[in-house]
């Protein structure tokens, strides 16, 4: 079955910052999710980037495919 979310080695920095660090992640259809974690976590970050609001400093997303 194709993922609805597929993330390989996802990095993102905000200048001199790595708010996410080599992050892997496979989300399937009907899957259901909750992000937790601290306050500075990465949490709002990691939507973004899978919105395609701000983009990965490496790595890949693919949105059903």
């Amino acid at each position: 079955m194709e993922s609805a979310v597929s993330i390989k080695n996802l990095t993102v920095n905000y200048e001199n910052v790595e708010a996410i660090k080599d992050i892997n992640l496979e989300i399937e259809n009907k899957d259901y999710l909750a992000i937790l974690g601290p306050n500075g976590g990465g949490k709002s970050t990691l939507l973004k980037v899978i919105l395609g609001l701000i983009k990965p400093s490496k790595g890949e997303i693919k949105i059903f495919g």
